[in-house]
């Protein structure tokens, strides 16, 4: 055999040998990548849905439901407003809408939970060392920290259209959520009575005032009367000007009788007879009191700044009148007012419907076992699914 061919096939043999290294490397390399991979799903994935299906099934405390459901209710009073809702822009039943978002606020509040807790010992059953330690209350928990925990213990929810409140208490004991749920009605009814009582003080504490304002009002009326009465020296004005004009009125009706008569006389007697000369006198006598009473009620008499003294004084004495009248109806509005008010003060005005009341649960419903575990593995396979598709995304664009 010559040497060309001999160098050749040594070249194969040579070509051939490092395909088949190259060959094996990548093997390795994809099982070392695969067995990597099955170790991340087992820690990520595995490991985690065992420990959770453990927890939820050995470890995890049950917890029993308790549910009440009530509405604000409130005493109708009328279509219409009465004398207070006048004065105050307001109806006097109200609206309960305000209420419902206060209870609603009250239900997950620091003041509630004090209050449950100083009657049911909340804190000492939360941190009993029985309960598993993630949903084992800290016994040395500041109160921010309690009230964290507390609305993760009670569920609220109400409907804007029928003003229905329902609210979920949750215990480790089916006797002790009832007695929760039940503490937290009795409490949010003292809540409402306490709302209610609130506004129908302010109504009546307003009516008074509102009362005491106008009873001043009519008394400065009264005063003002009183010293234009004495200033002027005249009782009523009014009164008096009105006999003035029904004396000239008779005045005026005697002097066109004598004016007759003087007429009827001349056609028959001389200028100079007595009768005539007497008619005359008299009608000049008249004429001169009809002439002087105008004056005084006309306005010819004018005081020093040229106005007439009885206009002015009419005037200023019917302003006073009106002011006295118009005093004297808004005293009488108060006065209605603050009965109303006295009696709406009698009667609780915000009242709770229940139609719910808390009842000892026979089951636990919390924790949801089987949904959490799903939940817990469907999340742990995402985010190890997710992580590996990175992984090999970055992997093979640097390679």
């Amino acid at each position: 055999m010559s040497e060309a061919p001999k160098a050749e096939a040594a070249q194969k043999v040579v070509s051939l040998t490092k395909t088949e290294a190259q060959k094996s490397s990548t093997v390795r390399l994809q099982r070392k990548r695969r067995n990597k991979l099955w170790v991340s799903f087992v820690l990520l994935v595995l490991a985690p849905i065992t420990l959770a299906t453990f927890y939820y099934t050995a470890i995890a405390t049950d917890r029993y439901a308790a549910r009440a459901g009530f509405s604000i209710r409130g005493i109708e009073t009328g279509a219409s407003l009465d004398g207070l809702g006048a004065l105050t822009g307001l109806a006097s039943a109200g609206s309960t809408t305000a209420d419902t978002y206060i209870v609603l606020d009250y239900l997950e509040s620091r003041r509630l939970l004090e209050d449950v807790d100083a009657r049911l010992s909340l804190r000492e059953v939360f941190s009993d060392p029985n309960i598993d330690f993630l949903t084992r209350l800290d016994p040395d928990a500041p109160i921010e920290d309690f009230v964290k925990y507390w609305n993760r213990r009670i569920r609220t929810q109400s409907d804007p259209t029928s003003g229905i409140i329902e609210f979920e208490v949750q215990s480790v004991t089916p006797e002790h959520a009832q007695q929760i749920g039940q503490v937290v009605l009795e409490l949010t009814q003292s809540l409402v009575n306490e709302l209610s009582a609130s506004a129908r003080q302010d109504a009546l504490s307003f009516a008074r005032e509102e009362v005491e304002l106008q009873e001043i009002r009519l008394r400065d009326s009264l005063d003002s009367i009183r010293d234009f009465r004495n200033s002027e020296q005249s009782v009523d004005p009014t009164a008096s000007a009105a006999l003035e004009i029904q004396l000239l009125s008779g005045l005026e009706s005697r002097l066109i009788d004598i004016n007759a008569r003087m007429a009827a006389q001349r056609e028959s007697l001389d200028e100079n007879a007595p009768s005539l000369v007497a008619l005359r006198r008299q009608a000049e006598a008249l004429s001169e009191q009809i002439d002087r009473r105008r004056l005084e009620i006309g306005g010819t008499l004018l005081d020093e700044t040229g106005t007439s003294a009885v206009t002015e004084q009419l005037a200023a004495f019917e302003t006073l009148d009106v002011e006295r009248r118009l005093a004297e109806q808004s005293y009488a509005s108060a006065l209605n007012s603050l009965e109303q008010a006295r009696r709406d003060a009698d009667r609780q005005q915000r009242y709770l419907a229940v139609h719910v009341r808390p009842q000892t649960p026979e089951k636990s419903e919390y924790p949801r076992r089987v949904r959490n575990i799903l939940l817990a593995s469907f999340m742990f396979f995402a985010v190890w699914g997710i992580g590996t598709l990175l992984t090999y995304s970055v992997r093979d664009h640097l390679t």
